[in-house]
C-alpha cells in the first residue's frame, strides 16, 4: 500500500453568499497603501483556512505510525498551488496564523 493511501482525505461542499467577502477585498484595494499590491481573494481564504485551522487543531496534525501518536503543528504552513509564467509554483507560506491579510498578499506575490 503506497504512503499516500494511509493519509486520511475528507471532501467538504457548502454554499455561501459571499457579498461581504466582494466588499472586503473592494475596501482592501481602495485603501492599499501598495500599489504593487493588487488584493484578491487568495489572501483572504488563506487567511480564512488558518482561523479555521486555529478552530480545528486536529487538521492541521499528523499521525505517527511508529509511535502511533497524533502531532499536532504549531504553525499554519500553508502551500497554494499557482500558474505562473515559469510554470507551476507552489509556495509554502509560513507562520499564516501571525500575518495580516496585507502581508500575505505581499507574500504571494514575492513568491509568483
Amino acid at each position: 500500500m503506497s504512503l499516500a493511501a494511509k493519509v486520511p482525505h475528507f471532501h467538504y461542499v457548502d454554499e455561501i453568499n459571499c457579498n461581504a467577502l466582494v466588499e472586503l477585498k473592494t475596501a482592501f484595494q481602495r485603501i492599499n497603501p501598495y500599489p504593487d499590491v493588487k488584493h484578491t481573494f487568495l489572501p483572504i481564504l488563506v487567511k480564512s483556512l488558518s482561523m479555521a485551522l486555529t478552530k480545528y487543531p486536529s487538521l492541521n496534525s499528523c499521525f505517527k505510525e511508529d509511535s502511533m501518536e497524533v502531532i499536532f503543528k504549531g504553525s499554519d504552513n500553508i502551500e497554494v498551488a499557482m500558474a505562473t509564467p515559469n510554470g507551476l509554483v507552489v509556495p509554502n507560506i509560513k507562520n499564516v496564523q501571525s500575518l495580516s491579510i496585507l502581508q500575505l498578499g505581499v507574500q504571494v506575490i514575492e513568491v509568483s
